[in-house]
């Protein structure tokens, strides 16, 4: 997400460090730097040019932190700015006061808007409601076939009919009231380009029922396009926000940087990948901090919360207490490390992931975990509860099952160890009676 533009910023912010004083010229220098970092990132040019104005205006003037370091003082600024820039936004659904709460997603066809009613649903339900996914993309009858298949799989309620979609809106809404659903979230037909009729179909359906918010379906990988498809939805219908699906696999980020400028709207949620929990609130400030390469450990710890198994976890930290990590245990960890999403967007929640990607990058992280969980796989129940039996002639077999290598066993058999000798070393290890560190809690929290 954002790579290209975040590794531009990060080196143009790194060249300040170790300056006691900014002098003019510096600034001007790295505010050049940053200025074709966003027009390469396919970012407005209307939208550079007053970013670059403000961020100088800001600099020149009194309002930074006399406490800061002159780069602190530069990273501060843009960093307030990236997040004026990206909307502000911090919030996710706005729910009716008297249920139903009505979501219509509008887009072009192909924007992911099928998809993301099922996210958007799944994760109403994680805060508690009732969510129903309604059909009305009658002219693809595939679009209704994939709503449904995807509402069973997630076992939402769903409906649809063969009337005018304004008609199966409202039936809808009286479906919704005798299954006790809360949200109704309306998926709308697509088009090739932003054509009158689908927009003349959209203000039917808005006309025939209450909507409490719209949102525009956009693919963050159409760059500036998403911005004149957002202007032209706005201005035809209405539109409450945006929804930018696949960020994950946008290196450039001109949609997101744009929209709220272009368009006066903002980016209310992000796709970041393809399972049905990977839909964020787009948190602008958490979002800025990403793109200045500052991570972002809240929403990670929040990602974390929802998708660990808290029995899980305590059992592997008693084992880590006791000194004995079976690899029963380092499986759980793996497969509740690929349950957060891809490896890569969870590098890029920590702070100076940077660094990281560029000792990784000719790595394929996914594939390493792929092929540890087959490793474990491939050993017996004794093996994995009691590593230390593994000697030569089992390594050789585990290798031949799991159709890897035996120095590939090798080094998985010494990442356990390691991982063992450094909770030994934060203390949750060892005898009865010894004083363990906070620390310890984070492999049961």
């Amino acid at each position: 997400m954002f790579e290209s533009l975040s590794d531009r910023l990060s080196a143009t912010l790194r060249k300040l460090g170790g300056r006691g004083v900014l002098r003019t010229e510096d600034v001007d220098a790295a505010l050049r730097d940053v200025r074709m970092a966003l027009l390469e990132a396919d970012v407005n040019y209307r939208v550079v040019k007053q970013f670059v104005e403000r961020v100088r205006s800001r600099m020149v003037g009194a309002e930074v932190s006399q406490s800061l370091t002159p780069t602190q003082q530069v990273i501060k600024v843009v960093h307030e700015e990236l997040v004026q820039l990206l909307g502000g936004n911090d919030r996710g659904l706005t729910y009716a006061d008297r249920p139903p709460t009505v979501v219509l997603l509008a887009g072009l066809q192909g924007s992911g808007k099928t998809t993301t009613a099922v996210k958007l649903a799944h994760l109403a339900r994680g805060e508690g409601h009732r969510p129903m996914v309604v059909a009305l993309d009658l002219r693809r009858p595939a679009a209704v076939e994939q709503l449904r298949v995807l509402a069973e799989r997630e076992r939402i309620a769903f409906h649809t009919g063969r009337e005018s979609p304004e008609a199966i809106a409202r039936e809808a809404l009286a479906a919704a009231a005798r299954e006790d659903c809360d949200l109704v979230v309306l998926d709308t037909a697509g088009r090739h380009v932003a054509e009158a009729e689908l927009m003349e179909e959209i203000r039917r359906i808005r006309d025939a029922i209450p909507v409490t918010e719209s949102f525009l379906v956009a693919d963050a990988m159409t760059g500036q396009d998403a911005v004149t498809v957002g202007a032209a939805f706005h201005e035809a219908v209405g539109i409450d926000g945006v929804i930018l699906t696949k960020l994950d696999g946008d290196a450039r980020g001109g949609a997101a940087l744009s929209l709220k400028f272009a368009t006066g709207q903002t980016v209310r949620f992000a796709g970041v990948g393809e399972k049905v929990g990977d839909l964020e609130v787009f948190r602008a400030d958490r979002m800025a901090s990403r793109i200045l390469g500052m991570g972002d450990v809240l929403t990670l710890i929040e990602r974390a919360e929802r998708v660990v198994d808290r029995q899980e976890a305590q059992r592997v930290e008693k084992h880590l207490r006791a000194g004995h990590l079976t690899f029963d245990d380092f499986l759980v960890q793996l497969r509740q490390l690929r349950n957060m999403g891809s490896f890569q967007n969870v590098l890029e929640m920590l702070p100076g992931a940077g660094q990281l990607k560029g000792q990784l990058e000719d790595a394929d992280p996914e594939a390493e975990i792929r092929k540890m969980e087959a490793i474990i796989l491939s050993m017996t129940r004794a093996e994995r509860a009691r590593p230390e039996i593994i000697d030569g002639s089992r390594r050789r077999r585990i290798a031949a099952g799991s159709g890897t290598r035996v120095t590939d066993v090798n080094r998985l058999l010494k990442a356990r160890e390691q991982m063992q000798l450094m909770a030994r070393q934060l203390g949750l290890g060892g005898g009865a009676g010894r004083r363990r560190p906070r620390l310890g809690r984070l492999f049961g929290a």
